[in-house]
């Protein structure tokens, strides 16, 4: 569901052009959208969403305008009725320093390690041996 260009939404934040709350709408209008489409996906309408939810279809309703405020709990939940993100955040990775002698001249080195190469100390000191 694509929102018209010029809507309520619109005219107001021209008016009133506070940058966090166009950023903060224009996020919440994404999120509704994601919902949207998701439930396009899965052939569902809004009421099947409130049902997996309990909630009220005029709650579900209301959040699908884009003018309501998510929280990360509530995206979260539906995420998991839905059985997909909406929103994507890159794992981080862990980064381990430390130097070595080359030739008499210390060197540091950063080292990014997978999720599953994460070593205890005394696996780092056998391999640094």
């Amino acid at each position: 569901m694509k929102f018209p260009e010029n809507n309520i939404i619109d005219t107001w934040l021209e008016k009133n052009g506070n940058p966090e709350i166009t950023k903060l709408v224009e996020k919440n209008l994404a999120i509704a959208n994601k919902i949207h489409e998701l439930l396009v996906e899965r052939n569902l309408k809004p009421a099947d969403l409130a049902r997996l939810l309990n909630k009220k279809a005029s709650e579900i309703s209301k959040w699908l305008t884009g003018t309501h405020t998510f929280t990360t709990k509530t995206i979260t939940k539906i995420e998991t009725v839905l059985g997909t993100d909406i929103i994507h955040i890159e794992a981080q990775k862990e980064y381990v320093y430390f130097k070595v002698l080359v030739k008499d001249q210390e060197v540091e080195e950063e080292m990014a390690l997978e999720e599953s190469a994460v070593f205890s100390n005394l696996d780092m000191d056998k391999k640094a041996s």
